[in-house]
């Protein structure tokens, strides 16, 4: 699967010195907060693509379509987080389909906000549970369905378990403007 990738210059050279990257939790981008959502979507990924390789809890991100387009991102216009001048790298990358988790980007949000999501307006619940919440949760996998509560052109984001130097199609270096 056709996926791109931004990752900090020190994490690109960890990928070229040791064969493969894993996601190191002291660079994660969440607080305290966000540890639950992110815990739920590393279950998710063990019961949909399988157990993470030895010594890994979270995942690699990545993009499969930005904006309902499925091309290279344009690094002039996308917004990625970061000081200026922090050195960065874009990765095409190919990675096994059967390895990959794709969910849709905005309603992620609502997950790290612990909030419930519903696909449809009519299926919006006013106070849920604890597990009518957990279970619309799963909802953010529904990448292909057109609802009236989502915005379209969707963002679809990939998460996989570690990313193999001979997964790298293409490497383009840039610095963040800020």
């Amino acid at each position: 699967m056709l996926l791109w990738t931004i990752q900090h210059k020190a994490a690109y050279n960890i990928l070229l010195e040791t064969g493969r990257l894993i996601a190191n939790e002291k660079y994660l981008l969440f607080e305290g907060a966000f540890r639950s959502s992110y815990d739920w979507l590393t279950e998710q990924m063990k019961k949909r693509i399988g157990m993470p390789p030895n010594g890994v809890k979270y995942p690699i991100w990545a993009w499969y379509q930005w904006e309902g387009v499925r091309k290279r991102l344009d690094m002039r216009t996308h917004r990625y987080g970061g000081e200026k001048g922090t050195p960065i790298v874009l990765l095409s990358i190919d990675v096994p389909d059967d390895m990959v988790l794709l969910s849709d980007f905005d309603m992620w949000h609502v997950i790290l906000n612990d909030g419930y999501l519903p696909l449809y307006e009519k299926d919006d619940i006013e106070d849920p549970s604890e597990d009518e919440k957990l279970k619309s949760w799963e909802n953010v996998f529904c990448i292909d369905e057109v609802t009236d509560c989502w915005y379209v052109p969707k963002s679809t984001q990939a998460t996989f378990w570690e990313l193999k130097k001979e997964w790298v199609l293409k490497a383009e270096h840039f610095v963040l403007a800020g």
